[in-house]
């Protein structure tokens, strides 16, 4: 890769609303990605040529960051991942697909939880690590805010 083209490549990924970014032609791979604020747990789910970036609320963050039901939980040592950007949310690949996980599931690093339609790119989100779903906690098809609480884990 050129240097030219590299500059090029990080120029419209800051002019994106992508936080993250992975790109790869023959032998040359780039990752890019916006720093978020210090404290925050970052899960990151690649998303074709687009990916993007769930997040868990740091304790105390500020109302916009986190919803107003994510508070303490029925299930301790559960975690919440939120929405990193405003789309529609999908469970399955196709309507007529079953859903990529059902509470209880066991899911393993790199499997697919869930896709995230924005301007009609279609972001679908890995686990990185071995966890359960304890709860979905998204409507399928429907549209989700920044920060919209989708899934409920525990750690493997």
């Amino acid at each position: 890769m050129e240097l030219k083209e590299l500059y090029q490549l990080m120029d419209r990924f800051e002019k994106s609303g992508l936080s993250e970014l992975t790109w790869r032609r023959e032998k040359d791979l780039v990752r890019l990605r916006k720093g978020p604020p210090p404290g925050r747990h970052h899960w990151p789910v690649p998303a074709g040529f687009g990916p993007e970036q769930a997040v868990f609320p740091p304790p105390g963050a500020s109302p916009a960051a986190v919803p107003p039901d994510s508070g303490p939980r029925a299930n301790p040592g559960a975690e919440v991942i939120t929405a990193p950007l405003v789309g529609t949310f999908y469970r399955a690949p196709r309507p007529d697909a079953a859903p990529f996980v059902e509470k209880g599931d066991r899911v393993k690093k790199g499997q697919t939880l869930c896709i995230l339609e924005a301007m009609k790119l279609m972001n679908e989100f890995l686990a990185e690590f071995d966890l359960e779903i304890v709860a979905v906690l998204a409507e399928n098809a429907k549209m989700v805010e920044f920060g919209t609480p989708l899934f409920e884990v525990r750690k493997l």
